[in-house]
């Protein structure tokens, strides 16, 4: 078993991230309102930095920290098929 770089790694499932991202635009773009489009385009996100007091403060400088995911269906199938091209090509 040939063994995978970590980068090379990052970067399929980075491909498998924003091909999710274009599923959902694309799903969004065709299907008409109604329970099945809800359905595909139903996002959960999770993270920090909405709070108005993640300031970090060191004196001189001042900033803000945040990081957010979304999932959703198609971005689940969108690391399902970036998975799936990095098992076909070993």
């Amino acid at each position: 078993m040939k063994s995978r770089n970590l980068s090379y790694i990052f970067f399929v499932l980075l491909i498998g991230m924003l091909l999710g991202t274009i599923l959902s635009l694309f799903i969004g773009a065709i299907l008409p309102e109604g329970t099945v489009r809800d359905f595909f385009l139903l996002t959960k996100s999770f993270g920090w930095g909405a709070n108005e007091n993640n300031w970090f403060e060191f004196g001189f400088i001042r900033f803000k920290t945040g990081l957010f995911f979304e999932i959703s269906v198609l971005s689940i199938l969108g690391f399902i098929i970036s998975w799936y091209i990095l098992r076909y090509f070993k």
